[in-house]
């Protein structure tokens, strides 16, 4: 995919998830096929929908509050407040802790000491972010 392309579908998707609202959030699928023009084929959906979560995870990393739902008629939507957006940083913060919980069960140490460890690691990567 051309760098001029992923632009333009980022476009697309700021577009289309400006409609959506918590009460009306757009599907995966759904969202896919309006930016690409594309049908979902079942056994290519998995990779058909990771240019989606792809540019979300863009989108949200410039500070755009794409939220999502998981439950049943869920899907993407921009939240128009803290409220609205909590239940999805919820669910990244649940994932971070399972995530940790397993590295640090696997290097045999504390998960604070492994925490203690990640600061270190940001703290650096601020310093040279800073010096860039």
């Amino acid at each position: 995919m051309q760098t001029d392309d992923r632009a333009e579908l980022r476009r697309r998707i700021r577009e289309i998830l400006e409609e959506h609202t918590a009460d009306h959030p757009i599907t995966m699928i759904a969202l896919f096929q309006a930016i690409t023009g594309e049908v979902v084929i079942p056994w290519r959906r998995y990779d058909q929908s990771r240019i989606v979560r792809s540019l979300v995870e863009e989108l949200r990393r410039e500070g755009m509050p794409v939220a999502h739902k998981s439950s049943a008629g869920g899907g993407y939507y921009i939240a128009r407040n803290a409220k609205e957006l909590q239940p999805t940083v919820d669910w990244f913060h649940v994932r971070a802790l399972s995530s940790l919980r397993q590295e640090a069960a696997l290097r045999r140490m504390r998960p604070g000491e492994l925490v203690k460890q990640y600061e270190l690691e940001l703290n650096r990567q601020e310093q040279n972010d800073g010096e860039a």
